[in-house]
């Protein structure tokens, strides 16, 4: 009898795997400087796993992730993933005394780094922080300890094992490391890819900051067999330079802040973006206004709110955007409903009755976060 799987009893390095054997040539991710195929981004990971197995690196371990922008992120994500660690993005990006703080509050004891920023990153690891870059991926690899590390990989990761932790903005106080299990993320992906056509065809620009929880999706989205087209360093804040990589790349799916929509929308040469065909829209509320006119500019394409909080996974609830929705009466466009799994519900102090304008609370439960927190002495 045929057996349906559930994100329960699967990892992300399975759907991985699956995108691999379907359409191993397909490429899988492009930079400014090259790309890779399924088969080839498979095998750099490979190569990156085998060696973190062969430092230690067990299930549930954080390992760091330094990189700018580029095929290295894409290869280091998945790598770390196949070693059966959480990766822990850490953007360049960011003050170091966030990135001291991230590290050592994780106790991530080996960091995947590109090699121009080993010297940077030396100064902030703590004492005895194993450092891994590329050339020293190459190197092992040609070593003899090589196939014995790769044997050992064995089956990887198991659907309750850590895939990545990601960092809170400590707006409430202390940055707190929200810690994601295969299984919820798992349980988004194969959502995406079944409500939002995040499929083969989908080829998605990954411009979101690596330490945002919404950038997960962009970076993960081989795991849907989509293609991944690595914006550079600092595209997310260049409306003229996304502009030029979605139409140089035929980028099909965009995920923006409303309020970069809006500066997009106000550039000449977005409204001449023939390829898009799904705009994801997050973050911040998104007005009538705005989504009017991007379905005025590109009729043809979907425009998706969508909302989350990070210790749900990224995203909780979706509302495709309709003429109905921007000609009513709300200057707001809602939030949706639940995707498939996860249960939302709204609260007001005092009930029903509760008038109208005021504030109110929303509550999702998913198969999320394990227990939410990363202090370092988990």
């Amino acid at each position: 009898m045929p057996t349906t799987q559930t994100s329960h009893d699967q990892c992300l390095t399975g759907l991985f795997q699956e995108a691999v054997e379907a359409h191993p040539h397909r490429t899988a991710v492009v930079d400014e400087k090259e790309s890779l195929t399924y088969r080839e981004l498979a095998a750099a990971s490979a190569d990156l796993a085998a060696y973190l197995r062969h430092l230690g690196v067990a299930p549930d371990d954080r390992v760091g992730l330094f990189v700018e922008p580029s095929i290295e992120l894409m290869t280091g994500a998945w790598g770390i993933l196949f070693a059966s660690g959480a990766y822990l993005p850490l953007s360049p990006e960011y003050p170091e005394a966030r990135l001291r703080y991230m590290i050592e509050d994780a106790r991530a004891g080996v960091i995947v780094a590109q090699e121009d920023l080993t010297p940077r990153l030396a100064e902030l690891a703590p004492k005895g922080t194993t450092i891994v870059t590329l050339p020293d991926v190459r190197e092992f690899a040609r070593s003899p300890a090589a196939g014995a590390a790769h044997r050992a990989l064995g089956t990887g990761p198991r659907p309750h094992d850590l895939a990545y932790v990601i960092y809170t903005s400590g707006s409430t106080g202390k940055p707190k490391g929200v810690m994601i299990e295969h299984r919820a993320i798992v349980n988004q992906m194969r959502w995406m890819k079944a409500v939002c056509h995040l499929d083969r065809d989908a080829v998605v620009l990954q411009k979101t900051p690596m330490s945002f929880d919404a950038a997960q999706w962009e970076i993960l989205a081989p795991s849907c067999g989509s293609e991944v087209v690595m914006g550079r360093p600092g595209v997310y804040r260049d409306p003229e330079g996304l502009i030029e990589a979605i139409g140089t790349h035929r980028v099909t799916t965009l995920q923006c802040v409303p309020t970069l929509l809006q500066a997009l929308l106000d550039t000449d040469g977005f409204a001449g973006l023939t390829s898009l065909t799904q705009i994801f829209s997050g973050g911040e509320a998104l007005s009538t206004n705005l989504a009017r006119q991007c379905l005025e500019t590109f009729p043809k394409c979907e425009l998706v709110n969508l909302y989350g909080p990070t210790e749900c996974t990224i995203n909780t609830s979706a509302f495709t955007v309709d003429r109905d929705a921007v000609d009513g009466g709300s200057h707001m466009i809602p939030i949706g409903t639940p995707y498939t799994t996860p249960t939302t519900a709204y609260s007001t102090p005092t009930g029903p009755r509760w008038p109208r304008g005021r504030p109110v609370s929303c509550t999702s439960a998913a198969p999320s976060s394990r227990a939410a927190i990363c202090t370092g002495r988990s």
